[in-house]
């Protein structure tokens, strides 16, 4: 077993077909295929079968794969580190960021870019299971995300970024602008990511720490972009940190509503592998994190002369 055959079998499994795979590997079609039998003679196990929907994985191959992604992403990190160590530059850094950290992200960006200037970054949203899936097969280097529980027992290393207070927004001019508890917006339609049932979601520990039961009318949605969205068009509520609203980064149709008591604090969290130490440019950037959100606002490091890559990581 070799890396090159471990390659090969990862793009196979992900296309569902050894053509398309041996085009990302800039290889020919039998080249390929003979990574593949190699590697099944390696292991002594059948890999895939070709059905009418292409390649798929047998048990075995399923089994490979979830190893193979973590070897070929272990390596990758392992040879990007020696390079940042040798010259503190280069290799590639891909995050997965909540929105609960955009106060203190730009800074962070700056910093890091005044560090390092060649790593290329790569911005996701956080989805879960998606971006844990990422960081866990190691595609993503490192995790923010808002929790709202005690202790996660989740195989995840973690630091506190910071705590934030929540808010209810609702667009301009919306019916219930002028509620002044929980109570008044229990019949109302609402958007959140997560399911109301989990123990961890935040609107149900709301309304619980008021007696309350949860609302009835909730939509999930993963994508904050699509619920505040239909939020703007619509009288959706929902709950964010407020902070969003203190520092004017929701779009301008929404507002915050004055309740007069106060929501469950959110935790922002920075999430690792515990397995698998961050690289020199995780490490700064995580260093760059824990600086920024400190640091009085509007106090920029000067930026590099050369360019960060960002970009929205693909979701495959």
């Amino acid at each position: 077993m070799n890396l090159r055959q471990l390659r090969a079998f990862v793009l196979i499994a992900e296309h569902r077909s050894i053509r398309a795979a041996a085009r990302a590997l800039f290889v020919t079609q039998p080249a390929a295929t003979r990574s593949l039998r190699e590697l099944e003679q390696s292991v002594g196990a059948e890999l895939v079968r070709r059905s009418a929907r292409g390649v798929e994985l047998t048990t075995y191959g399923e089994a490979l794969y979830k190893r193979a992604v973590i070897i070929l992403q272990e390596t990758r990190r392992a040879q990007e580190e020696i390079g940042q160590m040798l010259d503190g530059e280069g290799g590639t850094l891909n995050l997965a960021i909540s929105s609960s950290a955009l106060t203190a992200l730009p800074a962070a960006l700056m910093a890091f870019r005044a560090r390092m200037p060649r790593v290329a970054v790569s911005f996701n949203e956080v989805a879960p299971p998606y971006s844990h899936e990422q960081l866990e097969s190691g595609r993503y280097d490192l995790l923010v995300q808002t929790e709202y529980d005690g202790d996660i027992e989740d195989g995840f290393a973690r630091r506190t970024l910071f705590t934030l207070p929540m808010a209810i927004g609702a667009r301009a001019g919306h019916p219930l602008r002028h509620a002044r508890s929980l109570a008044d917006l229990h019949g109302a339609l609402w958007l959140l990511p997560g399911n109301i049932q989990a123990p961890s979601n935040l609107l149900r520990l709301a309304f619980d720490a008021h007696g309350l039961p949860p609302p009835r009318d909730i939509i999930p949605c993963q994508s904050i972009a699509i619920a505040l969205a239909i939020m703007a068009e619509s009288d959706a509520l929902g709950i964010f940190v407020r902070a969003l609203f203190d520092h004017q980064l929701m779009p301008r149709p929404l507002r915050m509503m004055p309740l007069t008591h106060e929501l469950p604090a959110a935790r922002v969290s920075i999430l690792t592998r515990a397995d698998s130490p961050p690289t020199p440019a995780a490490q700064c950037f995580i260093d760059c994190l824990m600086a920024a959100r400190s640091s009085p606002a509007g106090k920029r490091p000067k930026a590099a002369s050369r360019p960060v890559i960002i970009g929205a990581g693909p979701r495959q």
